[in-house]
């Protein structure tokens, strides 16, 4: 038996079969009786009815942080997803048995303690309000990041946009209470391998980037969520150029840093990002439209689900859970 089992959230549920093929038990909620995830009046229902297999054990709780697609079969808000790792933080951290003894009458017993739980964040709630960028403004990404912190031994977030150098991430860290997962050398190798890319140079589209990457990149000025301009210039000229980022919604910055980067003379041009969200209102719609304008030389990986990427273009897709195992696994 592994040394970790596994619990889904909702958000995560797309990497099941890829953990169960590494050999892992994997738990997921159960359905309330209306075999939905949400009731009526949108409350979180959660249950693992096989809680007492992970008696004294370690557990993983897998969740995606953001909000679903339009490919699932529930609509999950950031909020909702958040909730719900929460609950089954709560849930784990001290399970009981159930039994019903009359019609209404339940008799609870305590379980045997879990061993350690560990959070890991495929994709972390709220991950662009990182700072306050003006007077009163919420900093909800280290509100929700410290409030799950709390719930349980350490917290796991792959490639998160908030760099070390804020102090309440930096903070954390030096408490050992929150980690990061860095797949974007492996996605690079992948986006390289697809592609047949030897002599390349990588770039990133703004400042935030070459922060978390230490590369060269643009700067960058935003007007609103799909407008932005890029500023400076890169040496490209006649060089195959791979552009990292750690996001995307809609694919504005990158496909605007391709156009800069061909005017500047490169050679070939092609995209890693390491998250790609669905949108509200607009689904995989403006994703579609990214593979589409890119013709299709764009990786990604499966730390969220779209269909677009998980299901339709699995050869663009890379798969980040043997690194996210392998980190948690090394450090407990």
């Amino acid at each position: 038996m592994k040394e970790y089992d596994i619990v889904l959230g909702s958000g995560s549920e797309h990497l099941r079969t890829q953990l169960e093929e590494l050999g892992y038990r994997v738990f997921v909620s159960e359905l309330n009786y209306d075999e939905k995830r949400i009731f009526p009046n949108a409350d979180i229902f959660v249950r693992l009815h096989e809680i007492e297999k992970l008696a004294g054990r370690k557990v993983m709780v897998f969740q995606s942080c953001t909000g679903s697609g339009p490919t699932e079969s529930e609509f999950f808000t950031t909020s909702d997803r958040l909730v719900e790792l929460m609950l089954l933080l709560d849930l784990l951290k001290t399970p009981v048995t159930v039994k019903e003894i009359a019609h209404k009458e339940y008799v609870c017993a305590s379980i045997q303690p879990l061993e350690r739980v560990d959070a890991v964040l495929t994709f972390p709630p709220y991950a662009l309000q990182d700072k306050s960028f003006k007077t009163g403004d919420a900093t909800s990404a280290s509100w929700a990041i410290r409030t799950i912190a709390q719930a349980c031994d350490k917290v796991w977030v792959v490639n998160p946009h908030s760099p070390e150098s804020l102090d309440w991430v930096k903070k954390l860290v030096d408490e050992e209470r929150l980690g990061s997962i860095d797949v974007a050398d492996e996605l690079i190798e992948f986006g390289a391998e697809r592609f047949g890319f030897v002599d390349y140079m990588v770039v990133t589209p703004d400042e935030g980037g070459e922060e978390r990457f230490a590369c060269d990149g643009y700067g960058k000025k935003r007007m609103s969520s799909f407008a932005v301009e890029l500023s400076g210039d890169l040496d490209v000229k006649g060089k195959r150029v791979m552009i990292i980022d750690d996001l995307t919604k809609s694919g504005t910055t990158l496909l605007n840093a391709v156009d800069r980067l061909l005017e500047q003379g490169a050679a070939g041009v092609v995209m890693a990002v390491v998250h790609v969200l669905p949108i509200i209102g607009k689904g995989e719609e403006l994703l579609v439209n990214l593979i589409e304008k890119s013709k299709g030389r764009i990786v990604t990986t499966n730390t969220v689900y779209t269909r677009l990427f998980c299901v339709d273009h699995p050869e663009l897709t890379f798969n980040v859970t043997e690194l996210i195992l392998q980190a948690v696994e090394s450090d407990s």
